[in-house]
């Protein structure tokens, strides 16, 4: 069992100062509606990246206490080491001890990609989706390792769970299958961590698919509790043709609405730039900005705002200053800052 933000183990481990610090962070987002939520970079590496200073920073917490005190949630991806299907966490206990410290007065959540990938493994040997029911136990795991370590799990996404295709851009997962195995999840983690919320990212909230989810879990005595939409803004600032056609702002507006108020649930809206994001530290801060603002100018008012990176830049994550920008670029953590006292927060 690891040591909870209380314990004097994990006071010992970040210094006096930095824990009282930390006790105050998080502070001013505690009730503020929207919520900003805030997951690292992996710098298009998939589950194997992570910013240079993600270790550093813990030792060095005054470098981005005010991004902290805006964070109403800190997110993180699977923790399994190596693939979707592994038990154990990929950080050390004295890493969690530090991060439950700096991180105990904001939520966090948990991005599950286990959750339509359970199956690749068994997959590649047989080239079939095998039949049900499916194993969640890595997912289980490793929210009990995380609960153990003392954060406050409040929120589990399920990553592009109606969409996301298989191995080799399969795409034989009939949606009616997802939708099956979605249930099963909430089967299979809800008995254990009953009061976490449970919801689903996608690059677009089909209306069909998403009521019918929906109603499949309202039959077994669950709720679908947000959508996330995952759509990078340059989709829409390049005019860019898309699965669904060429998007727009009112169209992204239209998204929010329908989840807000015909599904009657939260709805977040994911802040990135994917070209500015494969260009520099700066593109992605001007444009993921601005992005927001034209949503929020064109009526958009998501519950949420996530800024999740997953592209080259930024290249780190702080300082977390304001003021002229510095030679390296800006801060993911600056970035944060700044979406979170800009044009959304003044809705």
């Amino acid at each position: 069992m690891l040591t909870s933000a209380a314990g004097a183990s994990i006071a010992g481990a970040i210094g006096a100062p930095a824990a009282a610090a930390a006790a105050s962070a998080g502070s001013d987002a505690s009730d503020r509606v929207p919520e900003f939520w805030y997951q690292d970079n992996n710098l298009g590496l998939g589950g194997n990246g992570m910013p240079p200073d993600l270790v550093s920073r813990y030792d060095a917490l005054d470098t981005w206490q005010h991004a902290r005190r805006a964070m109403h949630t800190f997110c993180f991806s699977q923790l399994g080491a190596g693939d979707n299907y592994a038990d154990e966490v990929k950080y050390s206990p004295e890493l969690l001890d530090k991060m439950v410290a700096a991180h105990s007065q904001s939520n966090f959540s948990f991005n599950v990609t286990q959750a339509t990938t359970w199956w690749w493994h068994k997959y590649r040997d047989t080239g079939e989706i095998p039949d049900g029911p499916p194993d969640y136990s890595a997912t289980i795991n490793n929210l009990r390792q995380v609960r153990s370590a003392g954060f406050n799990l409040g929120d589990i996404m399920l990553q592009s769970v109606l969409t996301k295709p298989g191995p080799g851009r399969f795409k034989g997962y009939s949606v009616e299958r997802r939708i099956q195995d979605v249930v099963e999840f909430y089967d299979q983690v809800k008995p254990e961590f009953p009061d976490v919320r449970i919801g689903i990212i996608d690059p677009w909230p089909l209306k069909v698919e998403s009521t019918w989810l929906q109603d499949e879990l309202r039959a077994n005595g669950h709720e679908l509790d947000f959508i996330h939409l995952d759509k990078p803004f340059d989709r829409i600032r390049l005019e860019r043709d898309t699965p669904k056609g060429v998007i727009t702002w009112d169209r992204m507006v239209e998204a929010s609405e329908f989840v807000q108020n015909e599904l009657g649930i939260t709805f977040g809206l994911q802040c990135v730039d994917e070209r500015a994001g494969n260009t520099s530290n700066n593109d992605f801060r001007k444009y993921t900005l601005e992005g927001l603002a034209n949503y929020v100018a064109h009526g958009g008012t998501a519950d949420r705002y996530i800024l999740w990176p997953f592209f080259r830049y930024p290249d780190h994550s702080t300082p977390d200053d304001l003021g002229p920008l510095p030679p390296e670029g800006a801060s993911h953590m600056r970035v944060f800052r700044e979406l979170a006292r800009g044009a959304a927060r003044r809705r």
